[in-house]
């Protein structure tokens, strides 16, 4: 810009040092203020520039929010043909984009940072702002994880955004959200269009790929939010419930060293570490949300010896799951427990083997040592014999009387015989059905809920019970529509009667069967609303041997303290 270099003193206060990046006409320079001696950042451009007035009135609308998350403006003015916005120093912070060239955030720390950025936007949206241009490169990280987001009204005036109606703004704001999240996690941009430094995430017939299918170790619940929230739009729409969805988050730095994520199927050309777009985004400012800023030059750092052997071991991890993964494509791969399932009775017996050849004994002790051996076998079996005679005799003594009623039974009059038999045609009374196994069912999730709980449903004691994870909501905070349990029962078995017994708080349940261990084309037995304790469902008959597959789903949780939590204490069938 003419007129504008080192050492110059803008405003007559702020002294110039160093040109960080340019975006156009726009120059970002690291400054000091020498009225308070401290460092700041000074952005420049002419008044010519075509959206000039635009910028300065959205800086001064953001300097009066007051949130240690956005970036502080602290003077907004113009001379001649220059104006400035003087911003606080973020020397000593590194944009998210930038952390993500060394491989993905753990988890929990990419949920800490769209939790603080999430708050944030939501203090500005209850002050009329907000930023509509959400990068990776806007959201910055202080040393000490302290979380800074760049641009807040201020990129939208750059780039002559239209400004739509706050709800829609809000949505907006909330979306970009999760877009970081996604980036932060997996190293993917999920949006349309390029995002600097970063690829773009894959996409699939139903949209963009879901975090888990790229990353390892990404949490169910985040999984399912930025599925629901890219793909389906049926996530949060405001800031205000994207806090709820991620709450709650640690408010210290997450030091865990995730591996970077996996590549897709097909395989996507990586974009330049540093380009001169990329240069320019990572510096940060609070003027185009992370196009243009101040920040220190990158400095590659070479990972601990603690960050390589956890990247060692999450690569191990990776390559077993892959493994597994492919096995289990692989049509003669047997899994023992579908197996067993498959087949619970018990294989006939072996034939019994040949009794082994005697050892050749040698030595001039052998015989004699043979000798006792054999004469301590005889005397015990002297002994043994008479005793094991006379019980054999008091037992079929014992027994024999059991048998005689069975004999006068089968001689009875028919009158009597119709009535013995009645109860066994009785509904009500009928012989028990064995459970031969249960798993958790979370369609919309990881499919396990607590799986290792699962036997405590049918174990015989109603003080046990399997219980799901815990939520916020009985609606499972809208991430799921249900969550339940799967029973498997034996072959060919058609049940006529389920005795259910629930929580002690109301839940909503479904109870089907199917032929499959899925909800698909599933025959549903009963819906029950608001009900607890023991439920007595008879199962029509058109439904009877429908499958071997009973499916109790929980829609509405019941009250568990300061959680929800779908319960299930026992089942039983006949």
């Amino acid at each position: 810009m003419q007129g504008v270099g080192t050492g110059r003193l803008v405003a007559g206060r702020y002294a110039l040092r160093e040109r960080r990046a340019t975006l156009g006409v726009i120059e970002v320079w690291a400054a000091t203020d020498s009225t308070l001696q401290r460092d700041v950042s000074v952005t420049l451009f002419p008044m010519s520039f075509p959206r000039a007035q635009a910028v300065l009135d959205a800086a001064r609308s953001s300097a009066v929010v007051n949130d240690p998350r956005l970036v502080r403006v602290l003077d907004v003015g113009s001379r001649g043909d220059i104006a400035w916005i003087v911003e606080e120093s973020l020397a000593e912070t590194t944009s998210v984009a930038d952390l993500l060239q060394d491989g993905p955030l753990p988890p929990e720390e990419a949920r800490r940072i769209a939790g603080e950025v999430a708050s944030a936007l939501e203090v500005a949206r209850r002050n009329g702002l907000h930023h509509l241009h959400l990068t990776p490169h806007a959201v910055r990280r202080s040393n000490a994880g302290l979380i800074k987001i760049a641009g807040l009204a201020t990129a939208a005036a750059v780039e002559g955004t239209t400004q739509p109606d706050p709800s829609e703004a809000d949505r907006l704001d909330t979306l970009g959200v999760v877009a970081v999240l996604y980036a932060a996690m997996t190293t993917r941009w999920p949006l349309r269009g390029s995002m600097p430094g970063l690829e773009a995430a894959p996409r699939l017939a139903g949209g963009v790929a879901a975090p888990a299918e790229i990353a390892v170790a990404v949490p169910a619940d985040l999984d399912a939010l930025c599925r629901r929230t890219l793909n389906r739009s049926t996530g949060p729409r405001t800031t205000e419930e994207l806090i709820r969805h991620l709450s709650p988050w640690s408010h210290t730095l997450v030091h865990h060293v995730s591996p970077r994520a996996s590549a897709p199927a097909t395989e996507i050309p990586r974009a330049p570490h540093r380009t001169a777009a990329s240069s320019a985004a990572s510096a940060g400012s609070a003027i185009a949300g992370g196009a243009v800023g101040s920040a220190s030059p990158t400095v590659e750092r070479r990972p601990t010896h603690r960050e390589q052997k956890a990247h060692e071991r999450a690569a191990r991890a990776a390559e077993a799951r892959r493994e597994i993964a492919a096995r289990r494509r692989d049509p003669g791969y047997l899994d023992l427990p579908e197996a067993l399932e498959e087949s619970p009775a018990l294989a006939e017996p072996p034939a019994p083997l040949l009794a082994p050849a005697p050892l050749a004994v040698e030595g001039s002790h052998a015989k004699l040592v043979l000798g006792i051996v054999g004469g301590s076998i005889l005397l015990a079996l002297a002994i043994a014999i008479p005793s094991l005679t006379s019980a054999f005799d008091s037992a079929t003594t014992e027994a024999t009387p059991a048998a005689r009623p069975t004999s006068r039974a089968v001689t009875s009059s028919p009158a009597a015989a119709a009535t013995s038999s009645s109860p066994a045609t009785s509904p009500t009374s009928a012989a028990p059905i064995a459970i031969v196994s249960a798993r958790a069912m979370d369609p919309q999730g990881d499919n396990k809920e607590n799986d290792g709980q699962a036997p405590r449903a049918y174990d015989g004691d109603p003080e046990t019970a399997w219980t799901s994870e815990g939520y916020k909501a009985a609606d499972y905070q809208t991430l799921k529509d249900s969550v339940g349990l799967a029973f498997t029962l034996p072959k060919d078995a058609a049940p006529s009667h389920i005795s259910l017994t629930l929580a002690e708080n109301p839940q909503d349940v479904t109870v089907s069967i199917n032929s499959s261990r899925s909800l698909k084309d599933a025959t549903e037995v009963a819906s029950l609303q608001g009900v607890t304790g023991t439920q007595e469902i008879d199962i029509p008959k058109q439904a009877q041997g429908k499958g071997r597959y009973i499916i109790v789903m929980v829609s509405s949780a019941a009250e568990d303290g300061d959680r929800f939590r779908a319960t299930i204490s026992e089942i039983s069938l006949s």
